[in-house]
């Protein structure tokens, strides 16, 4: 923890009220990969609201709403709700670690957020997901430990790296049965693990 003075957590949400801007112009709006995998989500799904935690500037949620889903966008940064607003989508704050998540749902969707938790915190919102939906969807990169970065938005953000078994061990552990778990990269890039569980 830098300097021991703010959780990880509350460090990495700074860093993206602060530098939301730069997130929505550094980072790819859509990944071929990525729309592959909200599609099998929307399968799993099939018809009613999901929940989408860490909705950043709303993207994935546009291409979820597409698919025929009732999305309920969220994200625990108000530069990005405030963000959701002015496109003119209703959007809410959700700290994922501290809030309660609502429900019903027939799905929950988490792209490239859970990867910011650490592994208690991760395995404590899997079980909270399993009591408030029937589908679960997560991306977390692969690797091992966890790190501070400033990579891409040149401030500190907290990563936290998944194996494959040991995030299978988690869902699982948690309530889920996975019925996906794919490694998703370019060969010499950051590996992926695209997670669907119900």
């Amino acid at each position: 923890m830098p300097n021991g003075e703010v959780g990880e957590e509350d460090r990495t949400l700074a860093t993206y009220e602060s530098a939301a801007a730069l997130y929505i112009e550094r980072t790819e709006r859509t990944r071929p990969e990525l729309e592959v995998f909200m599609t099998e989500f929307a399968s799993a799904v099939r018809i009613g609201r999901v929940l989408e935690i860490g909705s950043g500037p709303g993207w994935d949620a546009v291409y979820l709403d597409g698919l025929g889903l009732q999305v309920e966008r969220s994200d625990a940064t108000a530069a990005f709700v405030d963000r959701m607003r002015a496109d003119g989508y209703a959007a809410r704050r959700l700290n994922v670690v501290t809030d309660d998540l609502g429900g019903p749902y027939g799905g929950i969707f988490a792209n490239a957020v859970l990867l910011h938790l650490t592994r208690d915190e991760f395995f404590d919102v899997l079980e909270r997901a399993r009591s408030a939906s029937r589908v679960l969807a997560f991306t977390v990169k692969e690797g091992d430990g966890e790190e501070w970065s400033t990579a891409k938005l040149d401030l500190p953000r907290h990563f936290t790296y998944w194996r494959e078994q040991a995030v299978r061990e988690a869902v699982e552990s948690a309530g889920w049965t996975v019925t996906s778990l794919e490694r998703v990269g370019e060969p010499g890039t950051q590996q992926w693990l695209f997670v669907l569980a119900t």
